[in-house]
């Protein structure tokens, strides 16, 4: 079975419509897909109908935001109840602090003498649409501006810590957050394990005060990934007894290495987290 269980729309970061995802979904063959916009269910709701009417099967899914050891880490929920009161709660809340944060990163950034941040806002704005702001939504910005060449360059210059635009985010612990997913019926999921750059013992650690939390998969393939990298967390998912799940963190269609869907086959040792998932 063809899956992908971690993309987005422009519910949140993404470039495509809920329904433009869809179809590429259907384009590309994958048979059961998560939507998983960051701190928002809104992309899997908008595409739902849309979905079944294709005959593609639509997990919910999200890309939650939340901290541990004063790291941001995120965890994809899976297969949870849409209309789980705590849980969407939860994820208003962070929403509420991601905008809360932008308007300050703003603030410093056009008190700098600089025409082009005098624009900012305006831009910044226009690249939202109807998303989920995020530091993404400024390097985008910054790009259309002039004022960088491309997203790294964003962050190095203006977003990254110690910059004149960093503000540090303020998000709930790994463990609430789990507890949201898992009590709304769903599955939490460790995104992109190797994204961290932590060393092999720190990312033991995080795992492990994971599943102390509750939570139950680990992405072993995730986008593009080195053999070495599968192998790693393949291991992973079965010293720690976790499900492993599949994702490739898509965005936009001109990322030609992280395509829908292209995902590189699970090792046989590990698990599914679909053979989890409810009828």
């Amino acid at each position: 079975m063809k899956v992908d269980f971690h993309c987005h729309t422009t519910a949140s970061d993404g470039a495509l419509t809920p329904h433009a995802l869809i179809d590429l979904a259907c384009f590309h063959q994958v048979e059961c897909l998560a939507i998983t916009d960051h701190d928002t269910t809104a992309g899997y709701e908008a595409a739902l109908d849309y979905a079944q009417a294709n005959n593609l099967r639509l997990i919910s899914g999200a890309e939650i935001s939340c901290e541990w050891n004063g790291h941001t880490i995120h965890i994809v929920g899976l297969n949870f109840a849409n209309d789980d009161n705590t849980l969407q709660q939860g994820l208003q809340r962070i929403r509420q602090a991601r905008q809360e944060r932008a308007n300050e990163m703003l603030e410093k950034l056009i008190a700098k003498p600089n025409a082009h941040l005098q624009q900012l806002p305006q831009m910044v704005e226009q690249c939202v649409g109807q998303g989920v702001i995020g530091r993404g939504h400024f390097a985008q910005a910054m790009i259309k501006l002039g004022l960088v060449n491309n997203q790294p360059q964003a962050f190095e210059r203006y977003l990254k810590r110690g910059r004149i635009g960093y503000v540090k985010a303020q998000w709930p612990s790994l463990a609430e957050v789990v507890q949201w997913i898992v009590q709304a019926g769903g599955i939490a999921v460790i995104a992109h394990p190797k994204i961290y750059k932590f060393t092999s013992s720190k990312l033991n650690r995080l795992i492990g005060d994971f599943k102390a939390a509750g939570g139950q998969a680990i992405e072993v393939v995730n986008a593009p990934r080195p053999s070495s990298d599968i192998t790693g967390m393949a291991e992973r998912a079965q010293r720690f007894g976790l499900l492993a799940s599949v994702g490739s963190d898509f965005h936009t269609p001109d990322h030609h290495w992280r395509g829908l869907g292209w995902l590189a086959p699970l090792p046989e040792k590990c698990t599914p987290v679909w053979h989890a998932f409810s009828a």
